[in-house]
């Protein structure tokens, strides 16, 4: 039997200089094999460190008698001689007697010390059998490259979470108090308060594979869109700016499976050369009501493209910068960052005369003319990527190569911005792309070419209450709104 470490699959054919077509899986084979008898070594262990153990507890239960034994013969010297202090000795008897007594707990010190030496090199020698164990442990992880071990190490724990999950599916108030109370809505702004964000859940790697870092993905971001299972993931080329090719699925199983694709092409092969006018530029895309909004390519114009049609319309956006001048911080091209939530369709961007501070704008998906704008104070190239939920921009920046911050928020609302410190795990040290969905309550991230999900927890709502309004005697609470974290 071969055991590969990665297996390539290629779903379109490839031409050969023949001019034949033929499918290619290429295998890459390990440099070692997996050693299958340190199995069967850490098994005996197993049972030698099980009987081990028990034998030490024993000696450990036997030696927690002896000096509860000898504290309570201790105590009783003490009290007769505070007595002898007190009233004399008495007669020959009393002193043979107490002599006898302090040469039985002197007796009692010494086995208990001997034992003691003894347990010490026991659980010295268990230890040192353990430590054995953990290298043999750590040397098949280490020859584990498809983490079959840590696979299984991890499925008991996600076993008892879809357990929770399945529960708390049927049960809105699982895991919280029975106060009356109830999950914010899918697609309204009834009182959302962000105060959690879950770990991320990795679906799966962009089909193009490991070397296309940045991109985009999601499902379609429009309020009741007329297709709300529609995924679509949009890598961008290589050089980590041309978006030229993008995928829609019908089915988040299709996505999964890389089945029933439909994929397209914005350049076009023109005169003999390559024409990229309609592709577009940056990470900052969104599929919004079955259009796609990103920067159109090499300049400060933004496309609407209709994924029915292919229809493509532009629109210039004047004193906005473009080519690279202001973007995130570690993400190169992303001059025009598209959002969609519950309040509808937003651009989020710089200027010339912002000198770099965000500017929010909240779009006309029909015309993209910005009905309203919003000046905050935050700095771009601070944050790696931004994301709105209910007119609120929260930004994001870099705490650790595993870990972002959402460290600050502009309220459209109200025209108040104010800092805030939710952790956000990542799988890589980049997250090219973050977008809010208010059809799911999740945050669809793309990491250094892997697509991964969040789920968004808000502070809870007293069902009894009006929504707009939170109860005085509601505890500060929070549930999650999606129906299950994981998906196994």
């Amino acid at each position: 039997m071969v055991v590969a470490d990665h297996i390539i699959f290629h779903d379109a054919p490839i031409a050969r200089d023949s001019g034949s077509n033929e499918c290619v899986c290429s295998i890459e084979l390990p440099d070692t094999t997996f050693p299958s008898h340190i199995i069967d070594i850490l098994d005996a262990s197993y049972k030698n460190l099980t009987h081990l153990s028990e034998q030490e507890i024993e000696k450990l239960i036997k030696i927690q008698i002896d000096i509860t034994t000898y504290n309570k013969t201790l105590e009783d010297i003490v009290d007769r001689i505070r007595q002898i202090e007190m009233d004399g000795i008495k007669d020959e008897t009393d002193y043979i007697d107490i002599t006898r007594k302090i040469d039985q707990l002197k007796k009692i010190a010494e086995d208990l010390t001997v034992v003691l030496n003894r347990t010490d090199l026991g659980l010295q020698g268990l230890l040192d059998k353990v430590n054995n164990v953990s290298s043999m442990v750590w040397q098949l992880e280490s020859f584990d490259e498809n983490n079959v071990l840590v696979t299984h190490r991890e499925m008991a724990i996600l076993r008892k979470q879809l357990t929770n999950c399945e529960e708390a599916a049927g049960n809105p108030n699982f895991g919280f108090p029975s106060a009356g109370v109830m999950a914010p809505e899918f697609g309204k702004c009834d009182n959302k308060v962000l105060v959690n964000i879950s770990k991320p859940f990795i679906v799966k790697l962009n089909w193009r594979g490991f070397s296309y870092k940045y991109g985009a993905w999601g499902k379609d971001f429009a309020v009741g869109t007329k297709n709300p299972e529609t995924y679509w993931v949009a890598p961008l080329n290589t050089d980590e700016r041309l978006m030229e090719t993008y995928r829609l699925y019908n089915t988040y199983a299709d996505l999964l499976l890389y089945r029933n694709q439909i994929e397209k092409s914005l350049s076009q092969y023109v005169g003999l050369t390559w024409n990229y006018i309609h592709c577009g530029q940056g990470s900052g895309t969104i599929l919004y009501n079955g259009n796609f909004y990103y920067n159109c390519y090499n300049s400060r114009s933004l496309c609407k493209m209709n994924v029915a049609t292919n229809e493509i319309k532009r629109k210039n956006i004047d004193g906005a910068v473009f080519n690279n001048w202001y973007s995130y911080n570690g993400i190169n091209w992303q001059d025009f960052d598209f959002a969609g939530d519950e309040k509808g369709l937003w651009l989020i961007y710089s200027s010339e005369r912002s000198k770099g501070k965000v500017i929010i704008g909240q779009l006309d998906p029909n015309t993209m003319n910005i009905t309203k704008s919003w000046q905050t104070s935050l700095y771009k190239p601070t944050a790696t990527g931004t994301f709105m939920i209910c007119g609120v921009l929260y930004a994001i920046k870099r705490v650790s190569a595993h870990k972002e911050q959402v460290f600050y928020k502009y309220d459209t609302n109200t025209a108040t911005e104010g800092a805030l410190d939710i952790s956000l795990e990542k799988l890589s040290d980049t997250p090219q792309s973050i977008s809010y969905n208010p059809n799911d309550h999740k945050l669809y991230m793309y990491n250094d070419g892997y697509l991964v999900t969040y789920d968004v927890l808000f502070q809870r709502i007293p069902r009894r209450a009006k929504r707009s309004m939170a109860h005085k005697t509601e505890q500060n609470a929070v549930i999650a709104i999606s129906k299950a974290y994981f998906s196994l």
